[in-house]
């Protein structure tokens, strides 16, 4: 867990620099821009209407319900972490733009033993939160029952186990040569050999934790809803993001944008594969 400014604020509006965030995306501005804010844009796309019911499983700091009550819709945002929704209420309660928001409401609840009425809402979103819940067939036939009919669930999700060793080539030359240069904070096999063995063995074979594997997600999603869209997106990125040290931010925000077009390039050319995905579903009759 990171250790939060006591004034952070995590807010698509006002973003600004948070430099003692020195292992988070949010120390920079054209950071959120090339990721949370990149996700947003791809949740926004896959919504369909106005004034809709909202529930945002694993909200976290809550920048994305925020910023969807702020188009208008009824958001309710659930975390079990008691710390990130403080935060959360924090942003909401000093939001600037909070006279033409919908409803927005923060609950500290796990998923699993939280309970509303069935077929209340018109959107289920999971943001990067599934791959962590253990029995995922279970936690998406919950948002299925929670869902209107036709309703829609929302889901972008992280598939580790996607990853490849030409993936991981590409983020050892990356890394490598940012610490070669003094632009990155962790210290890297000099052999390229051990350095992409030690990336797959840190993303893919060597986690102690369970994290869902991508057909563990794919299966139950595709069961309980109708696909409407499956699409990948960038990530390998983030974490070479996250610790990028360069001094200079003009070239920093430069570098990291070129390496996000370089993953996406990689990504249409077929010489990588993602890890991202994105899957819009809407709520089959039972």
């Amino acid at each position: 867990m990171p250790r939060y400014p006591v004034d952070f604020t995590p807010d698509l509006r006002r973003l600004k620099s948070w430099p003692s965030m020195k292992n988070s995306l949010w120390r920079q501005p054209y950071l959120i821009e090339l990721t949370y804010a990149d996700n947003f844009r791809l949740v926004e796309d896959s919504i369909r209407g106005r004034n809709l019911k909202i529930l945002e499983v694993g909200c976290g700091t809550g920048f994305m319900s925020l910023e969807l009550a702020r188009k208008g819709h009824d958001v309710v945002g659930i975390d079990r972490d008691q710390k990130i929704i403080r935060i959360a209420r924090r942003t909401m309660e000093t939001d600037p733009y909070s006279k033409n928001r919908g409803s927005l409401r923060y609950e500290v609840a796990d998923f699993n033993k939280w309970s509303d009425i069935p077929e209340t809402y018109d959107v289920v979103l999971f943001s990067r939160v599934l791959h962590d819940l253990p029995r995922p067939k279970k936690i998406l036939s919950k948002a299925h029952h929670l869902l209107k009919n036709r309703g829609r669930l929302v889901c972008l999700e992280y598939a580790y186990d996607r990853i490849d060793r030409r993936a991981a080539t590409w983020l050892y030359q990356i890394r490598r040569a940012l610490e070669l240069t003094g632009g990155y904070s962790s210290h890297l096999p000099e052999d390229p050999e051990e350095g992409v063995e030690n990336i797959l063995r840190e993303n893919l074979y060597g986690r102690k934790e369970h994290i869902n594997k991508f057909e563990e997600m794919r299966q139950p999603l595709e069961q309980l809803f109708v696909k409407e869209r499956l699409s990948w997106h960038c990530y390998h990125c983030w974490d070479v993001f996250r610790d990028m040290r360069v001094p200079d931010r003009k070239r920093e925000n430069a570098l990291a944008s070129l390496f996000k077009r370089m993953e996406q390039l990689l990504i249409d050319s077929g010489e990588i594969q993602p890890v991202l995905f994105r899957f819009v579903g809407t709520k089959a009759s039972a």
